[in-house]
C-alpha cells in the first residue's frame, strides 16, 4: 500500500513539473540551444522541459531494472531459506499430529526433517525423543536428546529435557534416576506443571517414598484436580498399609485425614480394614466399615466386617447386619453377600440353626464358594456328613470356574 501511493506522488510530481515547465514557456517563450563540437541544436524551452522529464524517468526506470537484477541473488536466497522454513513448520505439525495419533514411522520421518532447519531442530529432537520413549527405544530417545545440548536455544529445553529424561528412567524402573531429574527442573515449572507433579508421585512411589506422596496430596498450595488428589492420596496410603513398621495408632491418624473422596475408594477401605485386622485393632477395623455402610452400601466391605469380628463382638455384629438387611429389605434389594456375612457370624457364635437359613438364603440369590463352604461347616457341626460333603463339592466346583 505504502509503494502504491509512494508512485502515485511521484507522477503527480512529474506532472506538475511538466505543467509548470508548460506555463512557463507560454508566458515565458524562449530558445535552449545546445552545442557539441560544430553541431548546434535549438529547441523550445517546453520541449526542453519535456525530454528532461523524460531522461529523469528513464534514469529513475533504468535504476529500478539495475536495482532489480542485482538483487535477484539475495531474493533467490531468502526465498529458499523461507522455502526450507516452511517446509520444517509443516515437518513438525505432521510430526506433532502423527506423534499424538500414534503413528510412529511418520512421526520420526517429519521430525527428520524439521530437524534440518535450525530454527526447527529443537522442538523436532524433543519431539523424535518423545517418539522414540514411546516406541519403547531408549538409545534412539537418548540421542535425539543428546542433540538439543549443541543447539544455541537449548536452555530453552531443559526443562522439557529434563521431565523426559525423568519419564524415561520411571520406564526403566530407575525411579531415583527420575528423581535426580526432576531436582534440575525451574522453579515456574516446580509451581505450574501437574505433569511436573504426577512424575514427582510416581518418582516418590516408585522408590518407596509414602510420607512423600501423602504430603504432595495434602499439599493445598498444588492446585490439582480434586480426583488426581484423591489418587495419590489412596496410592499413599496403600503404601503405607504395606509397611511393616506402621502402628495402629498411626494407622488411625491417616483415617482422620482422609478426605470423603479417599474414603469412598472401596479397594483401599478393604486393605486399610484388613490391615488393622492384622494389627489387632478389630474395633477400630469394625468402626470404619460401619461409617463407610452409614451412606452407602459397600458389600466389598462385608467380609471385612466378618473378618474382624471377636468374641466379644458378635452379638453388636449380627444387630448391625439385621439393621442393615432390613434396610436392603425395605429397599426391596436383598444382598447375597449380606445373608453369608451373617451366616459367617451365626456360625461363629454356635447359633447352627440360623446359620443354615442364613447360608442357604444366600445361596438362593447367587451361589458362591464362601456360602458354599459355610454351610457345610455348618452342616458338619449338625453332624449331618452327608449334606456337609455335597456342600463341599459344589464349592469345589465354583472355585474351578
Amino acid at each position: 500500500m505504502m509503494r502504491t501511493f509512494k508512485n502515485i506522488f511521484w507522477i503527480l510530481l512529474l506532472a506538475a513539473i511538466a505543467l509548470g515547465f508548460a506555463a512557463s514557456a507560454r508566458y515565458f517563450p524562449g530558445t535552449a540551444v545546445f552545442t557539441a563540437a560544430n553541431t548546434e541544436a535549438k529547441m523550445t524551452l517546453s520541449v526542453f522541459a519535456l525530454l528532461l522529464i523524460a531522461l529523469v524517468a528513464a534514469l529513475i526506470v533504468f535504476w529500478r531494472i539495475i536495482g532489480m537484477l542485482t538483487g535477484i541473488p539475495s531474493r533467490w536466497s531468502n526465498w529458499r531459506e523461507q522455502s526450507r522454513e516452511n517446509r520444517s513448520l509443516a515437518a513438525l505439525q505432521t510430526a506433532t499430529l502423527a506423534l499424538h495419533e500414534g503413528r510412529w514411522t511418520h512421526a520420526d520421518k517429519a521430525v527428520k526433517i524439521a530437524a534440518k532447519h535450525p530454527n526447527a531442530a529443537g522442538l523436532a529432537a524433543l519431539l523424535g525423543a518423545e517418539s522414540a520413549h514411546a516406541q519403547d527405544k531408549p538409545d534412539q530417545a537418548t540421542s535425539w536428546l543428546n542433540q538439543l545440548d549443541g543447539l544455541p536455544d537449548a536452555a530453552e529445553f531443559d526443562d522439557a529435557q529434563a521431565m523426559l529424561h525423568a519419564d524415561m528412567a520411571l520406564a526403566a524402573g530407575d525411579a531415583s534416576a527420575a528423581l535426580g531429574h526432576l531436582d534440575g527442573v525451574s522453579h515456574q515449572l516446580r509451581k505450574h506443571s501437574l505433569r511436573y507433579r504426577d512424575l514427582l508421585v510416581q518418582s516418590h512411589a516408585g522408590a518407596g517414598h509414602w510420607h512423600e506422596v501423602l504430603q504432595i496430596a495434602l499439599d493445598k498450595k498444588w492446585q490439582a484436580p480434586i480426583a488426581t488428589k484423591n489418587k495419590w492420596h489412596s496410592d499413599a496410603i496403600v503404601g503405607l498399609i504395606q509397611d511393616e513398621s506402621s502402628t495402629a495408632a498411626y494407622l488411625s491418624s491417616l483415617y482422620k485425614d482422609m478426605p470423603d473422596g479417599v474414603r469412598a475408594d472401596d479397594a483401599l477401605m478393604q486393605a486399610y480394614t484388613q490391615a488393622l485386622t492384622a494389627l489387632n485393632a478389630k474395633g477400630q477395623a469394625r468402626r470404619v466399615i460401619e461409617e463407610g455402610m452409614r451412606h452407602t452400601w459397600r458389600p466389598v466391605l462385608l467380609q471385612n466386617y466378618v473378618q474382624a469380628a471377636d468374641d466379644d463382638s458378635l452379638t453388636a455384629q449380627l444387630k448391625m447386619l439385621d439393621a442393615w438387611e432390613q434396610q436392603r429389605t425395605a429397599d426391596n434389594q436383598p444382598d447375597a453377600a449380606l445373608y453369608c456375612a451373617a451366616g459367617q457370624l451365626c456360625y461363629r457364635a454356635t447359633i447352627w440353626g440360623r446359620a443354615k437359613v442364613r447360608f442357604q438364603e444366600s445361596l438362593a440369590i447367587a451361589p458362591s464358594v464362601i456360602a458354599h463352604h459355610g454351610l457345610a461347616l455348618t452342616y458338619r457341626a449338625l453332624e449331618d456328613d452327608t449334606h456337609a460333603n455335597e456342600e463341599d463339592r459344589k464349592a469345589a466346583a465354583l472355585a474351578v470356574l
